[in-house]
């Protein structure tokens, strides 16, 4: 489902003052490496700096027997701020260079904004797990269109080390176990750094901080934040250590106890299995140390392993922040 708007302009109008019009109101000019019929340009908004954006605005520009129109359009997920620049775009063509305008609402009705705007901190840490949901698509479908032929692709370990050691479906299955820790890994500090931007504790962390030269060299001159540095000398893999980072800023945010318990059916805590799982990366990325015990079936209880953490470490955070967790991914 998208939200879409069309801008016919008046004959007066010029493209170029259109197109500084559109830059203007923070627009970045994309590359068209589609040529649709009577396309002039394309553009997008997405402002990634306070957390507005979800998904942006997409921009187009078309000219068609001398007459300009202006498309925009917003996908599924659309943030309160990312109608806001939409219904701001459409206004601001119609005042400037008159016209008419239609959207999903009808001729010249805006589309509707009715949602009161998330807290900066809120829509931050939704982005993290919003991301975190996209990624961990990826080994899912892989999983489940997955098609190796051979005899030596087995399902399950024949028991002969040697062979197993060879089978494409198990060392496919170990190959993923660096994916998963490392985009469990990005949401937790992505999710830090939220709560370092938004929370009143920064002082903390700060003054135990150790920066490099070159953490401050792109501090200096804005390719990072303050709090993305910082980030970076801190370790998100194993959950003890994610429990005490975030003890530190915060001492009621208590990450330890969502993770030891175990799921459903399950003796092993969340705590200990991916401990257990951060010992396979770690084999794996570092001497090339193969599990040939990661059947799909273990395999698809790891990715559940991780995304129950992670739902409970956002489930926490509405918790004690005081926001409602969304699902609206």
């Amino acid at each position: 489902m998208s939200y879409t708007s069309t801008n016919i302009l008046s004959n007066y109008a010029i493209i170029s003052k259109v197109k500084n019009l559109i830059e203007l109101l923070g627009y970045e000019k994309l590359k068209d490496d589609i040529k649709a019929p009577n396309l002039i340009a394309s553009y997008f908004w997405y402002d990634h700096k306070n957390y507005k954006s979800f998904v942006g605005v997409e921009l187009y520009i078309y000219r068609e027997d001398g007459i300009i129109r202006v498309d925009t359009r917003s996908r599924a997920g659309r943030s309160y701020w990312d109608l806001e620049q939409q219904n701001k775009t459409i206004k601001y063509l119609r005042d400037f260079f008159s016209g008419s305008f239609s959207t999903d609402e009808g001729k010249n009705r805006y589309l509707p904004v009715n949602k009161i705007p998330p807290t900066k901190l809120e829509s931050g840490l939704f982005i993290s797990r919003w991301i975190y949901n996209n990624a961990l698509i990826k080994p899912k479908i892989y999983l489940d269109s997955r098609n190796m032929k051979g005899q030596v692709a087995k399902p399950e370990p024949t028991g002969l080390e040697f062979i197993d050691q060879m089978n494409p479906k198990l060392f496919s299955n170990n190959l993923l176990i660096p994916y998963l820790v490392a985009i469990w890994e990005e949401y937790l500090k992505s999710s830090f750094i939220v709560l370092l931007k938004c929370t009143d504790n920064q002082d903390r962390i700060l003054k135990n901080a150790r920066l490099s030269v070159n953490n401050l060299k792109d501090i200096s001159i804005g390719k990072i934040s303050i709090e993305e540095a910082v980030v970076e000398g801190l370790s998100f893999q194993r959950p003890k250590i994610i429990a005490a980072n975030f003890k530190v800023l915060d001492e009621k945010i208590d990450i330890y106890s969502v993770l030891n318990k175990p799921i459903k059916n399950r003796k092993v805590s969340l705590f200990d299995s991916i401990d257990r799982t951060i010992d396979l990366r770690n084999d794996f990325v570092h001497t090339g140390g193969m599990d040939i015990s990661i059947t799909d079936k273990k395999l698809r209880n790891i990715i559940i392993d991780f995304e129950v953490a992670v739902d409970r470490i956002y489930n926490r955070f509405g918790s004690y922040f005081r926001f409602n967790p969304s699902k609206d991914f």
